[in-house]
């Protein structure tokens, strides 16, 4: 049994332990996340559903700001993977380079928009003015912590493919304390600040994606010195990984923009039917952080270490680790079905809402369970394997081609046109999960996602890759 599981799977305590090391803190970093939603969404919750909903829908712009970013620092991840496999430092500091900067115009330009269009950004949501004015009344304000949060989470996701991932645990740890105490401070009006509701949870991002920003700038200038990159190393222009970066990054990066888009139409659809339908679904997506802090460090660690084992040349062993981080990935599955199905009805005694949100909500929320069952397979395939194996195209396929002919048009017609209730539309809207999951695990049995991606450079002679492979079994 032993032998059988040993040629299918590296099940060995080095390989477990690296995955532990790199999962661990990045879950972490999820749970820290997770506390900041739950505290936001616990202190809006005194004052209802409008205040809820306006919170959710104004954080929308955030959502395509994130899913831009992420698709930049993902797509750069994958070569920093690749060439931290290779040893290549000097390329590492390059394409973080390139990456930064356009990060950082990237979230200069979506902030210019949410601060000249607030309540027509909204309007794109609902049609509820209460819902309306509150939300631009907190997109307004929350629209200047995109910049820091974009410069800071992009340096700890480059450090993230280098192995290092302690650093952003520590940060966020420090930053979650910043967030609840001004939140709770300029939510209610405590400590002698003003009482601003929905707005306060907006000052409390403020400070806390600040704070992180001064975090990573004294950890970058004093005591990073494995890559060496500095913040002033963005004033330079980089012609020669350019093509490269530009060439493996840009199918992340449309997969990212229009899986976040698609986010959106999917919160238009929802806006739409109704503020029952918001709130319940914004109480949903609160719970559904927190099973997906397991689903993202296994996503994330799958990346790293598949992009670093393509780097060190050794092929041979990039099925094996794809075929454990799957085996991984369905045991935090079924975990968090489980976990959601028990915690469901205390979770809901959180809120303050009507009876009519608090049904919908405790429905969505089984669906929610169900779906972890093949959520795991789905984002620790695109996100990590394919991703990190170097098949951007195929990942950018599968997510977007799912979403938008599958989900989106099923929750168009379910929630728009036959309005159908709540749980379906639901159910419609996340059709695209398991679709993924079963394109993607045929993909990765074909071992046609296995690519270097990487600037080639003289091949690894057989001995050294034969003895770094003896080193990780």
């Amino acid at each position: 049994m032993k032998q059988r599981l040993d040629k299918h799977f590296l099940l060995n305590r080095a390989f477990v332990g690296t995955l532990l090391a790199i999962a661990v803190p990045i879950a972490l970093q999820n749970m820290i996340s997770f506390g900041v939603a739950v505290m936001d969404s616990v202190m809006l919750g005194s004052f209802g559903d409008v205040a809820i909903a306006a919170a959710n829908l104004g954080g929308q712009p955030f959502s395509i700001l994130m899913s831009f970013g992420f698709g930049l620092s993902s797509g750069g991840s994958v070569l920093i993977a690749q060439y931290w496999g290779k040893g290549d430092i000097g390329r590492i500091r390059k394409v973080m380079r390139i990456s930064m900067q356009l990060v950082f115009l990237a979230s200069l330009g979506i902030t210019v928009v949410c601060l000249l269009m607030p309540e027509g950004i909204l309007r794109i949501f609902t049609k509820d003015e209460a819902i309306v004015q509150a939300g631009a009344g907190y997109l307004a304000l929350v629209a200047f912590s995109y910049i820091p949060y974009s410069l800071s989470n992009n340096y700890m996701m480059s450090l993230r493919a280098v192995e290092k991932v302690k650093i952003s645990t520590a940060i966020y740890g420090v930053s979650f304390f910043v967030n609840v105490f001004f939140n709770y401070a300029f939510i209610f009006g405590k400590f002698g600040a003003p009482r601003l509701e929905v707005r306060g949870a907006a000052v409390g991002t403020i400070f806390a994606r600040c704070s992180e920003l001064v975090m990573v700038l004294i950890y970058m200038y004093f005591r990073e010195n494995t890559v060496g990159f500095r913040m002033h190393d963005c004033l330079k222009f980089d012609r020669e990984m350019l093509p490269s970066y530009t060439r493996h990054s840009l199918p992340v990066l449309g997969n990212e923009l229009l899986w976040g888009v698609g986010f959106v139409a999917t919160s238009v659809i929802i806006g739409r039917i109704g503020s029952v339908f918001v709130a319940a679904n914004s109480i949903a997506g609160v719970l559904n952080q927190l099973v997906f802090i397991s689903v993202s460090g296994v996503a994330n660690a799958a990346a790293v270490l598949t992009g670093k084992t393509i780097g060190e040349g050794s092929r041979g062993r990039v099925q094996k680790v794809a075929n454990t981080l799957l085996l991984f990935s369905v045991l935090v599955g079924v975990f968090n079905c489980l976990l959601v199905l028990v915690i469901r009805p205390l979770f809901l005694l959180l809120y303050n809402v009507t009876p009519e949100t608090y049904e919908a909500a405790y429905t969505i929320i089984g669906v929610l369970a169900c779906l972890q069952l093949v959520l795991g397979i789905d984002v620790t395939c695109i996100v990590g394997i394919l991703r990190g194996g170097g098949d951007t195209r195929t990942a950018f396929v599968y997510d977007c081609g799912a979403l938008w002919l599958v989900s989106i048009p099923m929750g168009i017609l379910a929630g728009l046109v036959l309005h159908l209730p709540v749980p379906l539309v639901y159910v419609c809207l996340k059709l695209d999960s398991p679709i993924k999951a079963f394109l993607s695990l045929l993909r990765i049995r074909s071992g046609k996602w296995i690519r270097n991606v990487t600037v080639q450079t003289s091949p690894m002679p057989p001995e050294e890759e034969a003895q770094r492979a003896a080193g990780m079994e």
